[in-house]
């Protein structure tokens, strides 16, 4: 049996082809990590002018929090605006890459208004190191950016 390839025969293939493709490229689309959008963006965009209000808070303060890096670990130095205790709020480290190397940790000043995180739990790369907190009942919100483990 000899098969004779004519203009029916050319438009299967054609179409044989497309629609493979097609198939693989919905396949490939199914498979991405869709993690780095926010769950809750509507409410965020909600609050957004309350954040503007926390950042300028924050550039209004003579001295804003110091960061001092080392291999292992992070060691922020706030400014000194009430007792310790009353120091309130969430350090969050955000990875760009994936969802899953974020980092949520409790503001917990010592004495010398400093607190010192371990970094031996963060893979290495690089974060953005956003600190929403509030002393004298006024919020701030700083972000600076790390790179961990060079």
């Amino acid at each position: 049996m000899k098969i004779r390839f004519n203009w029916g025969t050319g438009i299967v293939l054609a179409l044989l082809i497309m629609v493979s493709g097609m198939i693989y490229l919905v396949s490939i689309a199914l498979r991405q990590n869709d993690d780095l959008v926010d769950n809750d963006y509507y409410q965020k965009s909600i609050n957004y002018q309350q954040h503007i209000e926390n950042v300028q808070h924050s550039e209004a303060l003579a001295v804003k929090i110091r960061f001092d890096l080392s291999p292992e670990s992070l060691k922020l130095t706030f400014p000194n605006l009430a007792n310790t205790q009353e120091y309130e709020g969430n350090i969050h480290f955000y990875s760009p890459v994936e969802e899953k190397r974020d980092m949520t940790l409790k503001v917990s000043l010592d004495s010398s208004f400093t607190q010192t995180i371990d970094l031996k739990s963060l893979k290495k790369g690089r974060y953005q190191v956003k600190i929403d907190w509030k002393a004298n009942k006024v919020s701030y919100y700083q972000e600076e950016e790390i790179v961990v483990g060079r």
